[in-house]
């Protein structure tokens, strides 16, 4: 349809027309984009609002960055969806949705016509400006050249160009203009053309349910009716009251508007100056009375979004409706770029501030609105994102703006004229003639508008009928304005009733004739006579006068109404989709248009032409079918020579006072895909029940999980506060034991006297020590089970450490003639990590290599970095060894090997647990390699995201 195409053809692909039609007047956003996201092809009022355009040609002629992310989402989004043009819902960031939301939209793949594609999103719901539909469709015709006006679907009229006005002079409805039947028929079909006293008119319909209005364009004026009528209202109408026409009664609810109308009708015409100044005054008055009038009493806050590199958006449609469409447009961009453009930032305070990567606040900025270059001042805070890796993810923060009574001026201004408005000059008016109306005034004050219709040329009596005498009516009495009668409107019907009333009139179809068929059968067995012959058995005279009479009338509303169903049932046939062929031997009767487009012929004469029958139909012909309700595959040679398989049924009819044979087709191949369709959506059905119960039985395989790890919960943190009463319980008493021990052992309060009982001392002291460290091993690993550990986590030189460490163990090896050995990597990074733990974990690997080695072995400390990224560390001794056995059973707590007594030093079986749960908390790897008498490799990896530097 002309009414929204753009830059491309839409008269070449009408399904496309109609398409955009109905969303022409959406109060949601719809666009149709380009397939790189560069450009929006088309788009609605509230889209085209969306994105901070004035218009719809405004926003066709913009032109969207690469890294925009409504043009990124488009990008990512068009070579995903079928090319068959199927919809498909997607939520997408960027459309216009509040802040941190996503829109939800059909998005659908189509071609344009001239060939290449575009994606069509539709908004399921409303986003950015909420426009009234008058603004919708002013924004809809930036073109004020043309010569249109916009009515409801109820026929009242919503908003006209300059040149509709000054052709309609006043009429604001579709009944006063006589064009009711033209805008019935474009309502239900979208377009009808016609010629009217205004000229020749094309209605098209606009917008569907709610939104749906009627667009009336007006061809070249008329020159002649239009002077004559004038004249002759001029000569017919010698004062006001002569003229006026007998009073009705009166509607019981009338609004002032109409009542100031009937009474300017019933005065004399004032002069073109004093009504052009009269009516802005009633409008302006009617307009500040709809309008809130609340005032801001607290600041003005939004939110705002910067990404990681830098692109700065803002999240408060209140906002971007105070500083306007063209300032809201530069967002969406670099901050850079846009504080450049609008001259936000002359100092870059912002840019400094977001380079810290920290929180700030208290930056005062001038923002632009888009009227007369004022500022207004808005203060800015930030708060950095990060993501679980602490990588910067950009700035989240708000805005404050404080200047209350500026921003109450803005608000007012912009109720007086909306987003985009473009102010109109006010056409000249002629010297001794009324102006006509401004736009504003025909949307406004409709009744008055209407109250002029009843003055139209249309009604002028006729000279030769005399003037209706009117008394004189007194100074406080309003003369009521004469009722127009309500103009006859065909009712349109949705798809679904037009269905329904198809059936009820095949059925009604079918009852009559076979009430007919039974009449006729009854006549030809004896009863009553046919038409036109009497019974052999009756005399003649016995029919009088009136019967004959009767006779002849029922007659002809038999023939009426046989004429009437003859005419619905070709009118049925030719819109029902089957193919539909009537015949009666070799002779064609009839066949619909849906069997000319199955076989290829322009009509039913060129298939006679053709050979009728014989060619139409190869093997088998109509003479395998037989007369029943099955389907039977048959296959017909079209026009062009090719073989289409059909599906054909044969019935007996009656047709034009006989019987014929009615051959229905249906397409087999439409009728296959039917098939396949159905058998597709049953195993579709089938393996969504499949999914559905294996879901269940993972949902329940789940719970059961977490059922189970509770319990484990529950018993590591019972086991941990069991261990935790019973060392506090054992610590009191091996305190003493152990203090005691130390006094008597240095002789503090007198020489022992016996050696051996010096010995004994040492035993005691040395059994003591050694519960207090099972103790502290025992409440380390609970901890580490349970999740209570403390760490701290520190910078920590991992050469260093171990320095200090083997300096500890030193004298054990010494005493068990064991060497230590170190190669410790020169300019080694440090790692993360608790350095109490890691200490832990170095003694402990150091105790057990001297404990399993026996004398003259070796054990060998050493670090390194290696090439991955990761800092290890390494302890390896030639001991005993362990089989792979032997190695999980050491992992285990309170389990020992085959060889821990092999040197007398079996240990509690705690140390390596411990310490691979403390390489763990550090988060690093542990790993042991070992083999009975080749000696164990310990080692412990710390990754790259642990070393410092890396």
């Amino acid at each position: 349809m002309p009414t929204v195409a753009s830059e491309f053809d839409l008269s070449r692909d009408p399904r496309l027309a109609g398409q955009l039609a109905d969303y022409a007047t959406s109060a949601s956003p719809v666009w149709l984009w380009s397939t790189d996201g560069s450009r929006i092809l088309w788009a609605n009022a509230v889209g085209a609002a969306t994105f901070g355009a004035a218009n719809v040609s405004e926003c066709a002629t913009r032109r969207f960055d690469a890294k925009h992310p409504a043009a990124a989402a488009i990008r990512r989004l068009a070579p995903t969806l079928p090319s068959s043009g199927q919809a498909r819902l997607e939520r997408l960031r960027g459309f216009g949705a509040s802040f941190g939301r996503a829109l939800t939209c059909v998005c659908s793949r189509i071609v344009l016509p001239e060939g290449r594609a575009a994606v069509l999103i539709v908004a399921t719901e409303q986003a950015g400006s909420a426009l009234p539909l008058r603004e919708r469709i002013r924004r809809l015709f930036p073109d004020a050249e043309q010569t249109l006006a916009v009515f409801s679907a109820d026929g009242i009229s919503l908003w006209a160009t300059e040149a509709a006005q000054k052709r309609l002079a006043g009429t604001s409805t579709l009944s006063a203009l006589g064009i009711a039947a033209l805008a019935a028929e474009a309502s239900e079909t979208g377009r009808a053309s016609g010629a009217t006293r205004y000229g020749p008119v094309t209605v098209e319909r606009l917008g569907r349910n709610a939104s749906a209005v009627l667009v009336v364009k007006f061809g070249a004026p008329p020159h002649v009716e239009a002077p004559v009528i004038e004249s002759a209202q001029a000569k017919s109408e010698p004062t006001p009251a002569t003229t006026e026409p007998e009073a009705e009664p009166a509607t019981p609810a009338r609004s002032a508007a109409a009542t100031e109308a009937e009474a300017e009708l019933a005065t004399p015409t004032p002069s073109p100056a004093v009504e052009s100044q009269a009516a802005p005054l009633r409008i302006s008055g009617s307009v500040a009375q709809s309008e809130s009038t609340a005032e801001r009493r607290h600041p003005l806050r939004f939110v705002w979004q910067m990404d990681a590199e830098g692109r700065f958006v803002l999240g408060s449609d209140e906002f971007m409706e105070l500083i306007g469409p063209r300032t809201t447009a530069a967002f969406g961009r670099l901050w850079s770029e846009i504080a450049a453009e609008l001259k936000l930032d002359p100092e870059n305070q912002v840019a400094r501030a977001v380079a810290t990567h920290e929180t700030w606040s208290g930056i005062v900025l001038s923002w632009r609105v888009d009227e007369g270059g004022e500022r207004l001042p808005v203060e800015l805070s930030g708060l950095p994102v990060f993501d679980r890796d602490r990588n910067f993810r950009g700035y989240r923060g708000f805005g404050v703006c404080r200047d209350i009574a500026r921003i109450n001026q803005l608000a007012r201004a912009r109720r007086e004229r909306p987003l985009g408005f473009i102010a109109q000059p006010e056409p000249p008016s002629a010297g001794g003639a009324p102006s006509a109306a401004t736009p504003s005034a025909t949307i406004a004050d409709g009744e008055v508008a209407a109250a002029a219709s009843a003055v139209a040329p249309s009604e002028v009596v006729p000279h030769s009928e005399p003037a209706a005498t009117v008394p004189p009516t007194a100074a406080n009495v309003v003369p009521f304005r004469p009722g127009t009668p309500p103009e006859a409107r065909m009712p349109s019907l949705s798809p679904v009733e037009c269905s329904a009333f198809r059936e009820l009139a095949q059925e009604l179809t079918a009852r009559l004739r076979g009430g007919n068929e039974a009449a006729l059968a009854e006549g030809g067995a004896g009863g009553l006579p046919p038409e036109g012959k009497a019974s052999p058995t009756e005399p003649a005279a016995a029919h009088p006068a009136s019967a004959s009479v009767a006779d002849v009338g029922a007659q002809h509303e038999d023939t009426t109404r046989r004429q009437a169903l003859a005419a619905v049932e070709l009118v049925l046939l030719e819109r029902i989709p089957v193919g539909v062929l009537i015949y009666r031997h070799d002779a064609l009767l009839y066949a619909n248009r849906h069997f000319l487009e199955l076989s290829g012929y322009q009509s039913l004469s060129a298939l006679a032409a053709a050979g009728g029958l014989d060619t139409l139909f190869a093997e088998p012909g109509t003479g395998a079918l037989a007369q029943s309700n099955g389907a039977q595959s048959l296959s017909i040679v079209t026009a062009g020579g090719d073989r289409r398989p059909v599906e054909g049924r044969l019935f007996t009819v009656p047709w034009n006072g006989g019987s014929a044979l009615a051959l229905i087709l249906t397409d087999g191949e439409a009728e296959e895909r039917r098939r396949a369709d159905a058998l597709s959506l049953g195993t579709a059905e089938d393996e969504i029940r499949e999914l559905t119960a294996r879901l269940e039985s993972f949902k329940q395989a789940e719970e059961e999980l977490r059922a189970a790890t509770r319990e484990a919960q529950k018993a590591a943190v019972a086991k941990a506060d069991f261990l935790a009463k019973v060392s506090h319980e054992i610590r009191t008493p091996l305190n003493a034991i152990t203090g005691f021990a130390e006094v008597m052992m240095a002789e503090r309060f007198g020489p022992i006297g016996n050696e051996r009982y010096r010995e004994y001392l040492k035993d005691i002291h040395s059994a003591g020590m050694h519960l207090v460290s099972l103790l502290n091993d025992l409440l380390d690993l609970s901890k580490i089970e349970t999740g209570q550990l403390d760490l701290t986590f520190a910078n920590v030189s991992l050469n260093e450490l171990t320095q200090q460490c083997v300096g500890i163990m030193q004298p054990q090896a010494s005493r068990a003639r064991i060497i230590i050995r170190t190669s410790l990597t020169p300019g080694m990074p440090q790692v993360v990590a608790d350095e109490r733990s890691l200490r832990q974990i170095v003694l402990n690997l150091l105790s057990n290599s001297i404990k399993f080695t026996g004398p003259g072995g070796q054990v060998i400390v050493s670090t390194a970095f290696a090439d991955s990224g990761e800092a290890v560390l390494r302890v390896r001794d030639t001991g005993v060894g362990m089989s792979e056995t032997d190695v999980e059973a050491a992992l285990e707590p309170f389990r020992q090997t085959a060889t821990a007594g092999s040197w007398g030093s079996g240990g509690t079986g705690l140390g390596l647990p411990l310490t691979k749960a403390l390489a763990e908390a550090n988060r690093a790897h542990f790993s042991i390699k070992s083999a009975p008498n080749a000696g164990t490799l310990v080692e412990v990896a710390f990754p790259p995201t642990r070393v410092v530097g890396q």
